[in-house]
């Protein structure tokens, strides 16, 4: 019996220690600017990119990003930014304005898409 709750204790121990170097996983929804083909290429190619994020996918439908991320590597503030550094506003983080302006044509705010 004694030999029971000291197994116990060191593998309760084991394992809260254990779950401590777990990373967390979050998930977050980003609403964008992106419109077409090419701009969902390049935001999720940018976010995966992000040491920490697991996955990026963009929803060409309704214009919205879901980034599934290592809350320990990086945060939601950072991936807004990712965003906007490559022309994109990201929620309410706005474009860089001279990565915007480097974007294709169709890419930019207020253009239509024809690909």
């Amino acid at each position: 019996m004694k030999n029971n709750i000291k197994s116990i204790a060191l593998l309760s121990i084991l394992f809260v220690a254990l779950s401590s170097f777990v990373s967390k996983s979050e998930k977050i929804i980003i609403k964008t600017s992106g419109t077409c083909d090419m701009c969902k290429e390049k935001i999720e190619k940018t976010l995966n990119d992000v040491p920490g994020v697991e996955k990026a996918y963009f929803n060409l439908a309704n214009g919205a990003v879901t980034v599934k991320f290592e809350a320990d590597k990086t945060n939601a503030d950072a991936l807004r930014l990712s965003i906007s550094a490559v022309g994109y506003d990201a929620d309410g983080v706005k474009a860089n304005q001279s990565a915007h302006d480097a974007l294709p044509k169709c890419c930019q705010k207020g253009q239509e898409c024809k690909h």
